[in-house]
């Protein structure tokens, strides 16, 4: 959460527009009374806050790598596996494939916030549930997911 803090603030100071936008979603959420205390229902209505913080991860993601070993014999790549071969997954290199993702090398916020409305990203549409992991997937998601996004959020809105 905090590697991932860091690296939000990095791009806020590269990308004044996003910093922009951000603080109009703190204004309309949270309001300019810092004496309010936040609730759940406002860290629920921060999405664009939620979209940056996805892309950033997506661009710089904090686990880049994992690793799996299959259960039975597999092909994958073209190539047949033996049981109990150990791979490694860069997520990093998923996470900024052309064909899964639209301009991939750009930052943008946009295609996890509202990409229902435009069909500006239909990649990400596609592809999102198997080609981003931000808490990891299945068994072994992240436990702590909802808090890291609580805190994220929080913090974000406080700075």
């Amino acid at each position: 959460t905090a590697n991932l803090l860091c690296f939000t603030a990095y791009y806020l100071g590269h990308y004044p527009d996003v910093k922009r936008r951000l603080r109009q979603e703190f204004d309309e959420i949270l309001g300019n009374d810092f004496t309010n205390p936040i609730t759940s229902k406002d860290l629920d209505g921060l999405e664009y806050c939620e979209a940056v913080i996805k892309e950033v991860y997506r661009l710089t993601p904090i686990a880049f790598l994992v690793g799996r070993v299959n259960v039975e014999k597999d092909t994958v790549g073209g190539y047949t596996w033996p049981e109990e071969t150990q791979f490694q997954i860069l997520y990093s290199a998923i996470m900024r494939r052309k064909d899964y993702w639209t301009d991939p090398e750009k930052f943008d916020p946009d295609r996890f916030y509202k990409v229902e409305e435009s069909d500006k990203y239909l990649p990400e549409k596609q592809h999102i549930k198997t080609s981003y992991t931000l808490f990891g997937d299945g068994i072994r998601i992240c436990p702590g997911r909802k808090l890291a996004m609580i805190e994220l959020k929080f913090l974000l809105s406080s700075i």
